[in-house]
C-alpha cells in the first residue's frame, strides 16, 4: 500500500510521467525482445536477417562484400551489433537489442528537450489540460505499435531516426537554448550528420539541405556564419565515409632471363610470362600500392541519385503486393527536362499517398496491411485537428523553434513519397517523420489564440 502511495505521489508531477513513460517502454522493449521470433520476421521486415549477417561477418574479420555497400549505408547499426556479437551474443539478438537501445535513447532525447523547452522558454507554465497533452502526446510517441515495433527489429529506422532527431536538437539548442556556440554542439552536429549517412545517405542529404536552408535563413547570426562551414563539412564526411573506399593493388615488374626489367603494368600475377616485343618476361611482385577510389563532386552525386528517383520507384514496385502506382504524366518525353517536370508534377499525389496511405478498402492485401490502415487513421485525424487548430487559433506555438523539422518534414515526404514504390515499405520509413506530426499536434494544442480585430478593438476602447 506504501509503495502504491508512493508511486501515485511520483507521478504527480510533469517530469515524473515523462519519464515514466520512458521507463516502461524500457520495459515493454525487454519483454517485446523475448517475445520476437528467433528468425528474421520476413513478412514484417527481411532486412534484418542481412544486417544480422553482416555484423556476424564484421565479427569475424571477414570481407561483406556479398552485400555490395549495404554495410556502409547501415554502420550505425551493424558495427555496434558487432560488439555485442563478440561477447557471444548472436547476430539477430544483436541488431535487435542495439535498435532498441536507439529507440529508448530517442526518448531520453526527447524528454531533455521537452523539458529544457520548458524551463527557459515562453512555456513557462502549462495547465493540466495541455501538459495531459503533451504527455499523451509522448506516449503516443513512445508506443504507437508500428513505431515501436520497427525500433525494436534489427532495422536502421531507429539509428536513423535517432541521428536525425539528434542533429536537429543540435541546432534548436545552440540556437534557442544554449545561444551561444561550444566545441561540444559543433561536435555532435558533426557526429549525427556522418551517423545518418551511415544509417542512409538519402536521409543525410535531405537533412543537409534542411540545416543549409536554415542557417542561411539565420546568416546574420554569427554562430550561424560558424555552423554553415561545419555543415558543410560534416556533409562531405557522411558522404565520403560511405563513397570511398581504399583499394589495394600490387605492384609488378617485367624482368627478362638477362636481367633487365621494365614496367609491368599489364602484370596480373607474379610469375606470369608476358611477350613484349618478341622478348618473355616474368612478372614479380615488388611491392604494393593504395589508391582512394570512388571520390565524386557531392553535388553530382545529390543530382544523380535525384535523377535516380524514378528508376528506384519503378523497381520498389517489383513484386510488391502494395504497389504504389504510378501517376501519368502529360510530358512523355525521355530528356532530363521531362523527366524532372514529370517527377514536379507526381510529387503533390506521391507526397499525399506516402502520408495518407495504405487506406482501409482501397489498400489491404493482408493482415499487416489491414493494421497499418487503421493506424493511418490516426495520421489523418491528426492533421485534420491540426488544420483546425490552425484556422481556429491562427497561429502555431514555437514556430521558430519546429521550422527546421518542419522543413526537413515536407522535404523528407516530397523525396521518399517519390522513392517508395509500395506501400508497405513507405508505411515503414512514415515512421521517421511521426514525431514531426506530434510536434506539430503539440504546437497547435499550445498555441494561444490570436485575438481578432473586434477583440482588439474592444480591448482598446476599455
Amino acid at each position: 500500500m506504501l509503495n502504491v502511495k508512493l508511486l501515485s505521489l511520483w507521478l504527480t508531477t510533469f517530469k515524473s510521467k515523462l519519464y515514466a513513460i520512458v521507463l516502461v517502454s524500457l520495459v515493454v522493449r525487454v519483454i517485446g525482445f523475448f517475445l520476437l521470433p528467433n528468425q528474421p520476421t520476413v513478412a514484417l521486415a527481411p532486412d534484418e536477417g542481412g544486417y544480422a549477417e553482416i555484423g556476424k561477418l564484421v565479427t569475424s574479420g571477414q570481407p561483406t562484400t556479398s552485400y555490395g555497400g549495404l554495410y556502409k549505408i547501415s554502420r550505425s547499426l551493424v558495427l555496434p551489433a558487432s560488439l555485442l556479437n563478440k561477447i557471444g551474443i548472436e547476430p539477430l539478438s544483436s541488431v535487435r537489442i542495439i535498435a532498441s537501445v536507439y529507440g529508448f535513447c530517442t526518448l531520453l532525447l526527447v524528454v531533455k528537450i521537452i523539458l529544457k523547452t520548458i524551463d527557459i522558454n515562453e512555456v513557462r507554465e502549462i495547465d493540466f489540460k495541455k501538459s495531459s497533452a503533451i504527455v499523451a502526446l509522448f506516449a503516443i510517441f513512445a508506443f504507437l505499435p508500428s513505431h515501436l515495433l520497427w525500433s525494436m527489429l534489427g532495422l536502421r529506422e531507429s539509428p536513423m531516426e535517432f541521428w536525425v532527431m539528434s542533429a536537429l536538437a543540435s541546432i534548436y539548442w545552440v540556437f534557442y537554448i544554449q545561444k551561444q556556440l561550444s566545441l561540444q554542439i559543433v561536435l555532435w552536429l558533426v557526429v549525427s550528420i556522418v551517423l545518418i549517412f551511415n544509417s542512409r545517405p538519402q536521409v543525410g542529404w535531405v537533412l543537409g539541405v534542411t540545416l543549409l536552408i536554415i542557417l542561411l535563413f539565420k546568416v546574420r547570426n554569427r554562430i550561424a556564419i560558424v555552423l554553415i562551414p561545419v555543415t558543410l563539412i560534416a556533409l562531405g564526411l557522411g558522404y565520403a565515409s560511405v563513397s570511398l573506399s581504399l583499394q589495394k593493388q600490387d605492384v609488378f615488374m617485367l624482368v627478362a632471363t638477362d636481367g633487365t626489367a621494365t614496367d609491368g603494368t599489364a602484370c596480373k600475377d607474379s610469375n606470369e610470362k608476358i611477350i613484349v616485343q618478341k622478348v618473355e618476361y616474368i612478372c614479380k611482385k615488388t611491392g604494393e600500392k593504395k589508391s582512394i577510389i570512388g571520390l565524386q563532386n557531392p553535388a553530382e552525386v545529390v543530382f544523380e541519385q535525384t535523377q535516380g528517383i524514378p528508376l528506384h520507384h519503378d523497381l520498389n514496385q517489383v513484386d510488391a503486393a502494395s504497389m504504389i502506382q504510378t501517376l501519368s504524366c502529360p510530358n512523355s518525353g525521355e530528356t532530363k527536362f521531362d523527366k524532372n517536370f514529370c517527377m514536379l508534377w507526381r510529387a503533390p499525389y506521391m507526397s499525399a499517398t506516402f502520408l495518407f496511405r495504405p487506406a482501409i478498402e482501397i489498400d489491404v492485401t493482408s493482415r499487416s496491411s489491414f493494421l497499418a490502415a487503421l493506424e493511418n487513421i490516426l495520421w489523418t485525424g491528426a492533421f485534420i485537428f491540426i488544420i483546425t487548430m490552425l484556422i481556429k487559433k491562427r497561429r502555431l506555438a514555437l514556430l521558430g523553434p519546429i521550422t527546421p523539422s518542419l522543413i526537413f518534414f515536407g522535404l523528407y515526404s516530397v523525396g521518399a513519397g517519390s522513392y517508395e514504390g509500395n506501400m508497405g515499405t513507405a508505411f515503414r520509413h512514415k515512421s521517421l517523420i511521426l514525431w514531426v506530426v506530434l510536434l506539430l499536434l503539440a504546437s497547435a494544442i499550445l498555441a494561444k489564440k490570436t485575438p481578432t480585430h473586434r477583440n482588439e478593438s474592444s480591448g482598446n476602447a476599455v
